[in-house]
């Protein structure tokens, strides 16, 4: 059952994001030919429990390089006296982000849509939470600037933002967009934590 609660948060994040995108407007025809982008990554990390204070609910960690830390485990995690010293915790986190170039003459949004999810054990299962988000809205590009791959945009709030496009298929997609396009971006982001008890 490893990943699974990841996995799962993933799914719904990305159906509920890609549903959300296509769902602004029905009458839409596809625009297969506009500029688009999208990047996902799953990264895992896994650690031993080396403390744990029913009571105050703080967990000590010690990851594989080495490295030790504390935290504060939130009331989503139901079953938490099931957790000891010498579990195996698994911290999956999912990052996705697409963008779609808008056809010429569409509107521009006005407001930023978001969906929340969450997931929990049940009473008698391993320990076990997962939370996801997908947000989309229409920014309007500002600025490119492919050599120090950095775009500005315009939230729909009005507020205007400057980012650092790291990844390859951002920097892909800067290239192909101007100033003045409206692009539909959808980001969405899910934690998950798992406890695999010790053998």
């Amino acid at each position: 059952m490893k990943k699974a609660a990841i996995w799962m948060m993933g799914a719904l994040v990305a159906v509920n994001a890609t549903a959300f995108a296509a769902g602004s407007d029905p009458a839409a025809k596809p625009a297969a030919a506009l500029p688009s982008m999208k990047r996902e990554k799953l990264e895992e990390v896994s650690a031993t429990v080396t403390s744990i204070d029913q009571t105050t609910r703080m967990v000590g960690l010690k990851g594989q390089d080495g490295s030790t830390s504390a935290f504060e485990v939130g009331p989503e995690v139901k079953n938490l006296p099931q957790v000891h010293v010498g579990d195996k915790v698994v911290v999956s986190y999912y990052r996705g982000i697409a963008a779609q170039v808008t056809p010429p003459g569409s509107p521009a949004s006005n407001k930023v849509n978001q969906i929340d999810l969450a997931t929990q054990a049940q009473p008698g299962q391993q320990p076990m939470a997962g939370a996801g988000s997908a947000v989309r809205a229409t920014v309007v590009i500002e600025n490119v600037d492919t050599k120090a791959n950095t775009v500005t945009f315009r939230r729909p709030d009005g507020l205007s933002r400057t980012v650092t496009v790291e990844s390859q298929e951002g920097r892909d997609f800067l290239k192909k967009i101007k100033k003045g396009d409206k692009v539909d971006v959808v980001y969405a982001e899910a934690v998950a934590i798992e406890v695999h008890k010790a053998t």
